[in-house]
């Protein structure tokens, strides 16, 4: 689980929850006050509705599918993934690659992915220009395809505000209407206005509040994380690569440590 994201989530929740009683209390207004179904769904359907106009229905529906990306890990690092090619290249030497794509070792759970299909290319005979063409297009193809996703996600955030700024116009026009009616006997017209004025408000809040709180920072992180899969993406294709050339482990590890941060680098001391 990705931890930063879930304490951000809460932090957040806590604090505005937190700020949202003290005004009530301070206002003598009950918190319900900020709880309206309509004003939900004007932003959160009006900002859905609008991106499927403007993007394919699929690329919405994948967005929201990709919320279990931004909360999940993949379970291992840019160094496992070093560590793995490094052992490979052992392999690579005594002509085991074969062998090597059929067991999935315990500390390899991720072998099934890109090191699989880079490994059978290479068994297969692939010339290195052709690995090197198929890899590079696999990973153009699948940054765009994230890139979809996240813009979708930031398409949603850009419309909210505009649906919570219709939503007050709309209660602006109703509670404009209901000036023209004289107020029930005993009901102070002041406070009844300044009721009907906290409600439409509350639409402009609900947009602001989804947009950067909600579909704003998801969208970043799965920017984030298609970044990631970027440099994981070089590193699979730079280290089957190397494979492929029976590069010795030791140069195979110092190649690869480039991709990686100066305290993760694999060493004689592994």
């Amino acid at each position: 689980m990705n931890l930063g994201t879930v304490i951000g989530l809460i932090l957040g929740l806590v604090l505005m929850g937190a700020a949202s009683f003290l005004a009530s209390v301070g206002a003598n207004v009950p918190m319900s006050a900020l709880v309206d179904p309509v004003s939900f769904l004007i932003v959160v359907g009006g900002s859905i509705a609008a991106t499927a106009i403007a993007f394919p229905l699929e690329d919405v529906l994948a967005a929201f599918g990709g919320f279990g990306k931004v909360f999940g890990t993949q379970g291992f690092t840019f160094k496992d993934v070093v560590m793995d090619y490094v052992n490979l290249a052992e392999q690579a030497r005594k002509g085991e690659l074969a062998k090597a794509i059929e067991e999935t070792p315990e500390h390899m759970p991720f072998r099934l992915g890109s090191i699989k299909d880079g490994l059978q290319m290479i068994v297969d005979g692939y010339s290195r220009d052709d690995i090197r063409e198929i890899l590079e297009n696999k990973e153009e193809y699948r940054s765009v395809r994230e890139i979809k996703k996240a813009n979708a996600m930031a398409k949603m955030g850009e419309y909210a505000p505009a649906f919570g700024m219709i939503g007050t116009l709309i209660g602006l026009v109703f509670m404009l209407g209901s000036m023209a009616n004289p107020p029930e006997p005993g009901v102070d017209p002041a406070a009844k206005l300044g009721g009907s004025m906290a409600v439409a408000l509350i639409t402009t809040l609900y947009g602001a509040f989804f947009a950067f709180f909600f579909f704003g920072p998801f969208s970043d992180q799965l920017k984030y994380e298609n970044e990631d899969k970027k440099i994981e993406s070089a590193i699979h294709l730079e280290g089957i690569l190397l494979l492929h050339a029976k590069t010795h482990p030791i140069m195979v590890r110092d190649k690869l440590n480039a991709f990686l941060a100066r305290k993760d680098r694999l060493s004689d001391e592994g």
